[in-house]
């Protein structure tokens, strides 16, 4: 073939002969290489992202749906089927030729007349056939080899990876270069596990998952800034000099044309998912590769996975065009099958030095052998792994302990049991729980790669009740998807109160608008305490307005977000619920209320040891938002009235926490403070001074800034702490355990009762809670 090309032919092949065949022709010649899709889209039509959105508009589909429509116009002519299916098709693709949103290349068809077409190497469908029917083209084969490759049998996936991973290490012991070793097969269930087993013999593979953009942090940050391309891009622009970034650039060029931020979004969140970081290919790695489209001559190659319905791919009978209306130019799935079978077995039989490995069982489900072994004449043979040689000393004590474990367990002694016991002192049966460390390098490179670092008053006290804690949620996120009703209402409170805030509503349409933008799904339960919680929210409001009036502070943000930047990528942030306030002679007077489903009196006893700091953080996220602030009182709120009595909901709506001894400051936010039906506990003598009892709850201002400012060094204490990567298993103790108090991860730490670390309770600045 490449001694006969001619100039002006085009070749259709796979990409990966492309540069194959171009090192071999040895003369200069004008040859345009295509692949089958190519060619077939140049010949007839193709689709852009301006058809799929009209499909999308116009019949309310999918983004996918829509794909799989056009997909499938190609297997229709111009006539009618009297079948709804295909002749949906045909009227489809008149459709969208007459709106000029088909691609036809009107000029190709003249293009190609005077050119040679050769098919190499490609296996030609039935229905590609006939769209090549009134085109003279020759199909060349690459010359066919029948080797016969060595199967072998393992009972478990991991003795099937073991096994490969030691004959890679064998071979390049005995001078193989690494780079003609080559992996082919690798189904998703393998890529965990083999680059487990392969890291314990030093082995790297060219990595063959590549991640979707969406999945980036970039991809992320610039979709959720799509409030238009502009801003799209510009919330990225510190990562310009990424590949990543450069692919989002190119995505959003090819939609100068839209307009509508809508349906901006729905395009470019399919490209966002569906393109990839391609992972770099290195030199001195083991590159997985695809077995039928790879130019193989001397390499070693190993297939893992041998298995049946993994290799051949089996075909079900499951597309848009089924069988039973398929036009008799169609492959039928039993057509599809026969092929995929003809061409793994060739191409199998084309590789010279190739390895084929299978395994029986995996942890969840048991397996078959491929039913391609018969047409493959290969013998298989069942291998014990031989520990005699040793290539990773990692591997070998691992398989020691499991024959231990056999052995106690079951009885069962392994033939060679004695050689790895007689070569390896191993510490069996000993397991220590204590944190073994994190390296200080890798914690801020880690930090240093995210947008940013965010702790939360809430972060922070999962630290300072156990660091162990902080590290599971907030390093390694491994965070349960909590699912609970509860946590909805919450919301639905906090999103009701905000929009009341500012104007009147009506809370029957918020709450079920809220529902419907967020797709929540209600159980005849779940409808019942909806309408429990609208009744709740309007007595609420009602009574949150009679608060109001005895209050100069009219300014009220809710919802309030900060971000303060503390070092080294971390920033300390948090939502206020509500905080009210007023500026009066450059002095702004503000009172902050966090709402609660469930109340215990607030209380400070632990704040030396960063515990409980939830409203003064809100004070302390507050004094960097406003000028010369004065805090007349941080206060909890219950917003739930639930089997209360109407003599006990009022009662039970007023604010608990602290409150400023400063009585003009005080008078600011609650005029009728000496009888307060806004405050609860502050109880006046006769004499005009505050009660013993009232006072247990007050602070005059220099222990409101002290408060603040021990809250500051707390977390400046707390990141210095995490980015030391001092992350012990310590829960905090005293007369109860604090730090395993609604802890998610009491199975992870296996905390002994010497992990305690007692603190005391610092009354200074009063309160107390329930106990």
């Amino acid at each position: 073939m490449l001694e006969n090309i001619k100039n002006n032919t085009i070749v259709i092949c796979n990409s990966n002969y492309k540069m194959q065949l171009l090192k071999s022709i040895k003369k200069l010649i004008n040859i345009k290489f295509m692949s089958m899709d190519e060619f077939i889209k140049s010949y007839y039509f193709d689709y852009d992202e301006k058809t799929i959105l009209h499909l999308i508009k116009k019949y309310n589909m999918k983004y996918e749906v829509a794909l799989e429509y056009l997909t499938n116009l190609i297997y229709v002519e111009d006539k009618n089927y009297n079948n709804d299916k295909l002749d949906f098709l045909v009227n489809l693709k008149k459709e969208l030729i007459d709106n000029n949103l088909l691609i036809i290349n009107n000029k190709f068809k003249s293009y190609i007349s005077d050119k040679d077409i050769i098919i190499y190497n490609y296996s030609l469908s039935k229905f590609e056939k006939h769209l090549l029917k009134d085109i003279n083209y020759n199909v060349i084969e690459k010359e066919s080899n029948n080797y016969k490759p060595i199967i072998y049998e393992f009972t478990t996936m991991e003795e099937e990876i073991e096994y490969v991973a030691r004959k890679i290490s064998e071979l390049i012991n005995n001078g193989v270069d690494i780079n003609n070793i080559k992996l082919t097969n690798v189904s998703n269930d393998y890529i965990n596990l083999l680059t487990k087993i392969f890291n314990f013999y030093n082995l790297k593979i060219n990595k063959f998952n590549n991640i979707p953009i969406i999945s980036t942090v970039i991809g992320k940050t610039f979709y959720e800034n799509l409030s238009s391309l502009e801003k799209g891009i510009e919330s990225i622009e510190k990562y310009n000099t990424t590949d990543t970034y450069n692919k989002i650039v190119s995505m959003c060029n090819k939609y100068v044309w839209c307009s509508d931020i809508n349906d901006l979004k729905i395009l470019l969140e399919y490209d966002l998912k569906h393109t990839f970081i391609e992972n770099n290919k290195y030199t001195n790695m083991i590159e997985v590769v695809d077995y039928k489209n790879y130019d193989f001559n001397d390499e070693y190659v190993f297939m893992l996975g041998f298995n049946q319905g993994i290799i051949p791919k089996i075909f079900k009978d499951e597309d848009y065009i089924s069988d039973n209306i398929k036009p008799d130019y169609l492959d039928t799935v039993v057509e599809k099958n026969k092929q995929e079978k003809e061409e793994v077995i060739k191409s199998i039989k084309n590789i010279k030095n190739l390895t084929i490995t299978y395994k029986l069982k995996n942890s969840f489900s048991t397996f078959y052998p491929s039913n391609l072994i018969d047409e493959l004449d290969s013998n298989v043979e069942r291998v014990e792994l031989d520990y005699k040689v040793s290539y990773s000393e990692i591997s070998d004590k691992i398989t020691l302990t499991n024959m231990l474990d056999e052995l106690i367990k079951f009885g069962k002694i392994d033939n060679n049991l004695d050689l790895l016991n007689s070569n390896y002192d191993i510490p069996y049966n000993t397991y220590s729980h204590s944190f073994t460390g994190l390296s200080k390098t890798k914690l801020k490179n880690y930090i240093n790669n995210l947008r940013s670092f965010n702790l939360s008053y809430s972060s922070m006290d999962n630290y300072n009740r156990c660091a162990f804690r902080f590290y599971i949620d907030k390093i390694l996120c491994l965070k349960d998807n909590i699912d609970m009703f509860s946590v909805t209402l919450g919301n639905i409170y906090h999103d009701v109160l905000e929009k009341a805030v500012k104007s009147d509503i009506d809370v029957r349409e918020e709450v079920y608008k809220y529902i419907s933008d967020n797709d929540i799904k209600l159980t005849n339960s779940n409808k019942f305490f909806v309408e429990r919680t609208i009744k709740n929210i309007e007595y609420l409001i009602e009574v949150l307005k009679k608060q109001e009036k005895f209050s100069n502070l009219k300014n009220i943000e809710t919802e309030k977000f900060v971000k303060i930047p503390i070092k080294d990528n971390i920033n300390f942030v948090g939502f206020i619920d509500k905080i009210v306030y007023n500026t009066i002679n450059d002095i702004t007077i503000a009172a902050i209320i966090d709402y609660k489903t469930y109340v215990k009196k607030p209380s400070l006893k632990y704040i030396d040891s960063g515990i409980g700091l939830q409203l003064p953080t809100y004070m302390y996220l507050s004094e960097n938002s406003f000028k010369n602030i004065r805090f007349a009182g941080f206060y909890l709120q219950n917003i739930t009235l639930d089997n209360k009595s109407d003599d006990e909901k009022e009662k039970s709506l007023k604010l608990i926490g602290f409150t400023n001894t400063d009585k003009k400051i005080l008078k600011e936010f609650d005029s009728n403070y000496m009888d307060s039906s806004v405050i609860d506990g502050i109880k006046i003598k006769n004499d005009g001074s505050f009660s013993s009892n009232s006072l247990k709850h007050m602070l005059n201002g220099n222990e409101i800034n002290e408060i603040i400012n021990v809250t500051k060094d707390k977390i400046n204490e707390t990141i210095n702490n995490v980015l030391e990567s001092k992350f012990d298993i310590n829960p905090k103790y005293d007369k109860v355990n604090l730090g395993c108090e609604f802890c998610k991860y009491k199975d992870l730490c296996f905390m002994k009762e010497y992990d305690f670390v007692n603190i005391k309770a610092n009354s200074k600045f009063g309160g107390e809670e329930d106990e």
